[in-house]
């Protein structure tokens, strides 16, 4: 059963996936965060840095969809999301092998879409950028990089980003750095 403050986590990155705010994720949901994030990066429709960032976000949608939209109606509901999530964080924990295992790492996808300049790291303004898609707020986004950039190199590198999401989904500690993965809870 999720905790409490898993349940703040998890509802916190339905509301910042689900871009149109109509209460479900979709592909169109990808779609506009897509938009939103090349455009704020200057990468244009058509474009090689467009189609890799737009590919990323394409996989991570079909990775929910296969795991989550069990009715098969093309969306995710916040108690599909919920339970999905659940779903999933037993079996890593059961050790459990799932039926619709991760085709794509989430951490190599987070790098795809957000590292623009492609040096194996995540730099405060490439942060910035990635969260603001999301609509989080400029003093909540320096905040949450500085918390996690662990070793205060004013980078995030791949371990930090793999150490928070772990953290960001699995932990029940609400002092955790990880909590601030999508910014502030």
């Amino acid at each position: 059963m999720l905790t409490t403050l898993q349940r703040r986590k998890l509802q916190l990155r339905f509301a910042l996936l689900d871009t149109d705010a109509n209460g479900y994720l979709s592909q169109e949901d990808y779609d506009l965060v897509t938009l939103r994030l090349c455009a704020a990066f200057g990468h244009l429709p058509g474009t090689a840095d467009y189609e890799r960032v737009h590919s990323a976000y394409l996989k991570l949608w079909e990775q929910l969809r296969s795991r989550m939209d069990l009715d098969g109606e093309g969306r995710i509901s916040l108690q599909q999301f919920m339970d999905g999530c659940e779903r999933m964080l037993k079996e890593q924990g059961s050790g459990k092998v799932d039926e619709h295992p991760l085709a794509h790492d989430p951490v190599d996808l987070i790098f795809e879409m957000v590292d623009a300049d492609q040096d194996g790291v995540i730099d405060l303004v490439e942060f910035t950028t990635w969260m603001h898609a999301y609509g989080v707020g400029a003093q909540d986004t320096v905040e949450a990089f500085d918390l996690l950039d662990a070793d205060d190199d004013g980078v995030l590198s791949r371990p930090e980003v793999e150490a928070a999401a772990a953290a960001f989904y699995s932990s029940n500690d609400p002092a955790d750095v990880g909590n601030w993965l999508f910014g502030p809870l």
